[in-house]
């Protein structure tokens, strides 16, 4: 062997592409907030570890991107969830239509004599 090679070979960390693929499932409509919420915690774990063992893990950058998509999902999702509140709560309220209420009946008045004495 040549003592200029390193004999240990590095490879991508099989967490890191997990959490890639769990994050882009999260746009999809299969997992949209499961699949973002495991992307952030295999691309958190995943990130400790290549940290821990530099030299026998790759893919830092992948499980970084994986984390960035899974929060950009989530927001996503809130504010499609906000959409939906602000677009069809007002909706449900106006389509009570005025004509189909009950109309209360008029109260009429009557005079009664005094009698004087």
């Amino acid at each position: 062997m040549n003592a200029e090679y390193p004999t240990t070979r590095t490879s991508t960390h099989a967490l890191a592409i997990v959490s890639l693929i769990l994050s882009l499932l999260g746009f999809t409509p299969i997992l949209p907030l499961i699949g973002s919420i495991g992307g952030i915690i295999t691309g958190m774990i995943a990130r400790k570890e290549i940290r821990a063992n530099p030299e026998k893990h790759t893919g830092d950058g992948i499980a970084l991107s994986a984390i960035i998509l899974g929060w950009l999902g989530i927001a996503l999702v809130l504010l499609g969830v906000i959409a939906v509140i602000l677009f069809l709560v007002p909706l449900s309220i106006t389509s009570v239509r005025v004509d189909s209420l009950p109309m209360p009946m008029p109260v009429e008045t009557y005079s009664v004599p005094v009698p004087v004495p």
